[in-house]
């Protein structure tokens, strides 16, 4: 599935054209970007959602400071997870290292090691969070969702990911919650 209309139509020309700017550099590292989380799934139920997480397959800190470099604007690094805070004008972004975690005990900051989109989605509280659109310009806008997110969007379904993730972060329960209220969602037979 091809969501790169639906990009073009849901989000401002300027913050598009910073998300293709930033796909491009990527691929000319051999970098793979990602829209990842709440903007994907918003996407998909039409609501607008301009609080962007992007994905990197690469360096993520030293990405945003050459988006900052080339087209302006400013970058809060945080080397520990692998993130940086991007902001231009009226825009920001967060870009996070792909990555794995591990909790040393419930509830523990995670540790964090490099991985893939796929790991760094398995890592998200839930499956309808566990989305992406690539932003490379070969494959702009098209969609992976190795989790089934879209489905369970469809079906009205908050469903963790794994069976561990209530006791990895228990402020996911809140969570759960919260999006069972705002969305009219309902919660899978197992996370419940």
């Amino acid at each position: 599935m091809v969501l790169a209309p639906e990009l073009e139509k849901h989000f401002p020309e300027e913050l598009l054209s910073l998300l293709r700017t930033a796909g491009d550099l990527a691929s000319s590292r051999g970098w793979n970007l990602y829209l990842v989380g709440g903007a994907v799934r918003d996407l998909f139920l039409a609501r607008l959602n301009l609080d962007l997480d992007l994905v990197l397959e690469g360096d993520a800190i030293a990405l945003a400071r050459k988006l900052a470099e080339i087209g302006g604007g400013e970058v809060v690094a945080h080397p520990r997870f692998g993130t940086a805070k991007f902001r231009h004008q009226r825009i920001s972004f967060d870009v996070a290292t792909a990555r794995s975690e591990t909790y040393p005990k419930p509830g523990a900051l995670p540790v964090v090691s490099p991985g893939t989109i796929a790991e760094d989605l398995f890592r998200r509280d839930f499956s309808i969070n566990a989305m992406a659109i690539h932003l490379d310009p070969i494959h702009f806008g098209a969609l992976l969702d190795p989790y089934g997110g879209r489905d369970d969007l469809e079906r009205g379904l908050i469903r963790v990911l794994h069976g561990k993730s209530f006791s990895d972060d228990p402020t996911r329960i809140l969570r759960a919650l919260r999006y069972e209220q705002r969305l009219g969602f309902h919660l899978e037979a197992n996370t419940e």
